[in-house]
């Protein structure tokens, strides 16, 4: 899945998408009535490290693995890890993985 793609999910799930400056994060997803994916795109430097970014936010959407800043350790790593998982799923297909894995040396 390519950028554009995933641009369009965000669109189509009615997610904007908004350029901000943030001190410790390049990417952070907010609902709050609506849903906003925040991008500092000055410490993005490549269309990978962007896809990637992008497809894990919207992994907090699709699996509503939401958290504050004051939750408990332990449960943000449980919430990053099932935003992760959904990234992983739409960034490489599972046919693509397995023929890679039985293609392997």
């Amino acid at each position: 899945m390519n950028i554009n793609e995933l641009t369009n999910i965000a669109e189509r799930e009615k997610i904007d998408i908004i350029n901000f400056k943030m001190k410790k994060t390049k990417a952070r997803i907010i609902e709050h009535g609506n849903t906003c994916i925040f991008m500092d795109y000055s410490k993005i430097h490549t269309d990978k490290e962007e896809k990637c970014l992008l497809s894990e936010e919207l992994g907090h959407y699709y699996y509503s693995s939401y958290y504050t800043l004051l939750s408990d350790q332990n449960f943000i790593n449980k919430q990053e890890y099932r935003a992760k998982k959904w990234s992983y799923y739409v960034l490489i297909p599972y046919e693509k993985l397995k023929s890679a894995v039985s293609n392997r040396n």
